[in-house]
Parts: C-alpha cells; structure tokens; sequence
C-alpha cells in the first residue's frame, strides 16, 4: 500500500456520501481520492434539491475533485484500496461482491442487506478474498450512545429486560427544509420498493443493530407491522413498528418518515432495566439515569464520554483497522449479519402477519 490510501465512491444513491467524504477529506495526508463512478439509475432523476442524485454527484465531485467515469468497472480497474458504496440499497450485493472479488476492501453505507442471504453472500466473499466489509452507521458517532453502553455494561440498571428505538423526527429523505413534488420524489429510489427504498429500510436497520450491540445476543424472533400515511404516491411504507424477541430481553423499534414532531419525547436507545432506566437520544450529548420508581428528574445525568480521538470519525476508523484489524462492533460483520436477520425477519413478517424466526 502506498503511503495514501487510494479511494474511490461507487453509487451516488445515498445523501449519506458527502458526510463520508468530508470525514476523508479531513485527512489529506492519508487519503488520496483516485476516481468515481455511479451506478445508472432506474429512472431517470428530475430534482437538484439536497440529498437528490443529483446534487450527490455535484457536491462529491466539488469537494474531491475527481471527475466521474461512464463505467463503474472501470472504477475498479483502477485498483483502490478501499471503495465507498454508497448505491441503491436493491444493488448492494451486487455492487459489493464484485469489488470485494477484486481484492478490494469496502465501505458501505446502511444497510448491510435487506435479506440474511445477501449479507451471508456478501461476507462469504469478503472472507474469501480476504478483504474486509464494513457497514457504516451514522449513530456509531454518537459519543452518547457509546457511553450508554458503557454504563449499562458496568451494571448500573441490572439486566435489561426491555429496549427501545426511534429515528429522529422525519416526513421522509427530502422532508428537512426542503420543496419537491410528488413527481420529483418518484423519480428517486427512496420512494421505489423494488430499489430498495421506504421507511423500513431507511430505518428499522438502525435499532436492529443497535439492540444487537446493546443487548449482545442474537435476535430470535421478530413481529412488524407497516403503513403507508404520507407515501401512498408511490409503492414505499412510510412508518412500520417492530418487535424483536432476544433471549430474556424484548426490543420495540420504530422506522419512520410520518412523525412530523417528538416534542422532548426521546428516541432512544432507552434500556428499561430490573434496576433502572438508561435514556439518550440523538439530539443532545446527555445520559440519563434513573434509579427511583415514579421520577420525573433523572437520578444522574452523564454528559457523553468523548469518542476516542484515534478512532473519532470513519476516516480514524479506517485507519485504525487497517493498521489492527479491529473495528468498532456496530460496524464489523458480526453484529450487522444479526440486524439484518432482524430485518428480514421484519419483512416476511410484514406479508405474513405472522411472527418470524430470525
């Protein structure tokens, strides 16, 4: 390996590409941006709003100063040392298997797989090329999150019997500030099933990972229920409840693009323990504790133990993994290939009606 690392973005799908790249960005010494490519769309996209294929590619190639090639193939030809994925969920198998084949390491953004064979497939032939897959989530930065976990490990809520998760307040991708029509939406795989869009797959991943890496067992059973309130332009749910069976512990979680507010209403992760109740939320750096029956005032308030600064951001934890071969649980294999059994069991559960194994 040269004394940069040689990277390249394969898929513009994901709005989640210009965060990944400016925390690359962050590190012109170790990183070198070799060239990109997208994977052509099933339609053909209408707006340049934010977060819009469109305006992925523009910002990515502004802030990199590459120039996107015609063929993705011809991405991989160029032999980088690691690929940022970041293309419709339908194609992340596909996509990935081929760069991984090719002896390169892969980034991909959420979800793993929307199904345990793709994801099975898929670290299957990472191993065989002994190359590694790693699944970025956004809340593995979430200094609050992290410190959650600690307190909960060391005891403070005794055995935890039940766990939630919501994600933040959303009408959906496009819904933060910004105006497109109905039209412009379809024209966008979020709002396609056979792409892979829809509040499910936005979301549920979210708290099946992150009740998989709370918890620390493997999930077996789930029951979900989805509906479609502000979506029914397209063939995409917009909000789906889940519930997933882990030995001796029980996780609701929520995937959503139809909560217009919360209020103060947390989101989560809040573990519900024999001895307490451990409550944080994307929105702010506290952690709160409480050991009283019927409080209204948290026992304890932690602020968030700072990320460590050698591991801080997904760039610093490429790096580290390079250099050890560890990576942080909620973005290495184990973890990921027990969420998404979650979530396949969530979508035969959702045609079935029916509660499913994992």
């Amino acid at each position: 390996m040269s004394s940069k690392i040689r990277l390249a973005v394969i898929g513009f799908a994901h709005m989640h590409i210009t965060t990944m790249v400016d925390s690359f960005n962050a590190l012109p010494d170790r990183f070198e941006w070799i060239g990109c490519a997208d994977i052509p769309p099933k339609t053909e996209p209408i707006s340049s709003e934010g977060g819009t294929r469109k305006r992925n590619i523009e910002t990515v190639l502004k802030k990199t100063g590459m120039t996107l090639s015609p063929e993705w193939h011809d991405v991989i030809a160029m032999k980088p040392d690691l690929a940022i994925v970041t293309c419709e969920n339908t194609w992340h198998k596909w996509v990935c298997e081929e760069i991984l084949s090719a002896g390169i390491h892969v980034i991909l953004e959420k979800p793993m797989a929307l199904s345990l064979a793709d994801a099975q497939s898929m670290v299957a032939c990472a191993h065989a090329h002994g190359v590694k897959l790693i699944v970025n989530w956004p809340t593995s930065w979430y200094a609050p999150f992290r410190t959650a976990h600690r307190v909960m490990e060391e005891g403070i809520i005794g055995r935890v019997i039940k766990f939630h998760y919501r994600n933040p307040e959303s009408l959906g991708p496009y819904s933060y500030g910004q105006h497109m029509t109905q039209e412009e939406m379809k024209a966008e795989w979020w709002y396609q099933a056979d792409m892979g869009g829809g509040a499910m797959a936005d979301y549920l991943g979210y708290g099946c990972g992150l009740s998989r890496w709370f918890i620390g067992k493997k999930p077996l059973s789930a029951f979900c229920v989805k509906e479609s309130f502000f979506t029914k332009f397209s063939d995409v749910e917009d909000h789906a409840a889940l519930t997933i069976l882990y030995p001796d512990t029980l996780a609701l979680i929520e995937g959503t693009w139809a909560v217009f507010a919360g209020g103060m209403i947390p989101g989560g992760p809040i573990l519900f323990g024999e001895k307490g109740t451990i409550v944080c939320d994307r929105r702010g750096d506290a952690v709160k504790i409480y050991l009283e029956r019927h409080q209204t005032e948290p026992s304890l308030v932690l602020e968030a133990d700072p990320l460590p600064e050698d591991r801080s951001t997904l760039a610093l934890e490429t790096l580290h993994f390079l250099k050890t071969g560890e990576l942080h649980a909620t973005l290495d294999e184990v973890n990921n290939l027990d969420a998404v059994a979650a979530v396949d069991a969530a979508y035969r559960s959702v045609k079935s009606g029916k509660l499913e194994l994992c």
